[in-house]
């Protein structure tokens, strides 16, 4: 009896041995992670393990494990799936790279200094809401926002100012950094030169304006990708506000307002030597096709209560305005991205019941417009 007591004993020790040494219950597994640069921090499945590379993270149990390593001075991240393999350890190195950085500049021109150009009633408020648009915006696994929002309104967005702002608010932009440029006001063509109009526009003819040419030239010389939202017209649309004494209202100089926008923008991107540019050049969403107007309101938003204009609405709601809940409405797959093509999608199918078509540049573009 006293042997048979002395056996299992034996075998409970040497089942609690196993227990604890996690070779029986508990078949773990290890992670060696290193970096270049290294000190990056570790997180696993999304959680911050609380250690910096290089590392061995021990008692992990088999299965597969997204890594992510972020550094904050300079930004940098990477990401890798890898399997842990019970009773071995396997090595992870990961090289970090620099995150991007998302930069705006909202421009609102609804009062006109000369009197012969009509006043508008939504751009000022069309830039609140494309403000609070951006500044829900989150990109990528550690849901970047926008370092820099800035704006300029009214008796603010005179033809110099909107220009050094350009270059200002862009200024530490590099070849892995999104810059959007947002605008809403007067539009004006002749058929040859099409123009946005600043607050400081001169009635009698266009050299205070900003050609697209000149637009595309400025954002042209800062690295990475720019996006460009261009909200305007000949007209105000809705009360038929117009920049009388240019006579922009005629069908021929329609045709070429929004068409001359968009290749303007797709020359400089590919026909243009770019140097140190970035490869990811523009993406360009305008509000209408060239033959159209684009319209306003001063019909209350259903949300906030001010006027508005239409397509800026529309882009507003389609990337979450309405509520910043999800999913957002322009999120066709839901997978927490609005891309140029869905938000393109999204204001072309709810602006139907206007003679006001949205065009893009390019087209069919899986580019991440907006995250959350």
């Amino acid at each position: 009896m006293r042997n048979r007591n002395n056996y299992i004993k034996l075998i409970l020790i040497l089942l609690i041995s196993l227990l604890f040494n996690g070779c029986l219950f508990f078949p773990f597994g290890s992670l060696y992670i290193t970096s270049n640069p290294s000190g990056a921090q570790i997180f696993l499945n999304g959680t911050d393990t609380g250690i910096f590379t290089p590392a061995l993270i021990t008692n992990l149990y088999p299965g597969s494990y997204t890594i992510m390593l972020t550094l904050d001075n300079p930004t940098m991240s990477s990401t890798n799936t890898v399997v842990v393999t019970q009773r071995q350890t396997t090595e992870v190195y990961l090289e970090l790279f620099p995150e991007a950085q998302y930069r705006a500049l909202c421009v609102g021109v609804d009062k006109y200094k000369e009197p012969g150009i009509n006043n508008l009633f939504a751009p000022s408020f069309d830039v609140f809401r494309i403000i609070q648009v951006f500044e829900h915006a989150r990109f990528g696994e550690r849901k970047t926002n926008f370092s820099v929002v800035n704006s300029l309104v009214g008796e603010q967005a005179t033809r110099s100012n909107i220009l050094q702002a350009i270059v200002s608010s862009f200024a530490q932009a590099n070849d892995n950094d999104i810059s959007y440029f947002y605008f809403s006001g007067h539009g004006w063509s002749d058929g040859t030169v099409t123009t946005i109009l600043p607050y400081d526009a001169l009635l009698e003819n266009y050299s205070r304006d900003i050609t697209v040419e000149e637009l595309a030239a400025t954002l042209g010389n800062i690295p990475g990708t720019k996006v460009v939202i261009i909200d305007s017209c000949h007209s105000g649309g809705f009360i038929g506000k117009e920049v009388l004494t240019r006579e922009v209202i005629g069908i021929k100089n329609l045709q070429r307002y929004n068409t001359s926008i968009l290749e303007s923008f797709a020359w400089y991107d590919s026909g243009r030597e770019k140097g140190n540019l970035a490869t990811g050049g523009f993406k360009v969403i305008v509000s209408a096709s060239g033959d159209q107007k684009c319209f306003e309101t001063t019909k209350p938003h259903p949300i906030d209560g001010y006027p508005y204009g239409y397509f800026s609405a529309s882009l507003c709601a389609g990337c979450g305005y309405n509520s910043f809940s999800f999913p957002y409405p322009a999120d066709i797959n839901l997978d927490y991205k609005v891309t140029l093509d869905e938000i393109y999608q999204y204001i072309y199918s709810s602006l139907f019941y206007l003679d006001q078509d949205v065009q893009v540049y390019p087209q069919n573009s899986s580019f991440p417009f907006i995250e959350y």
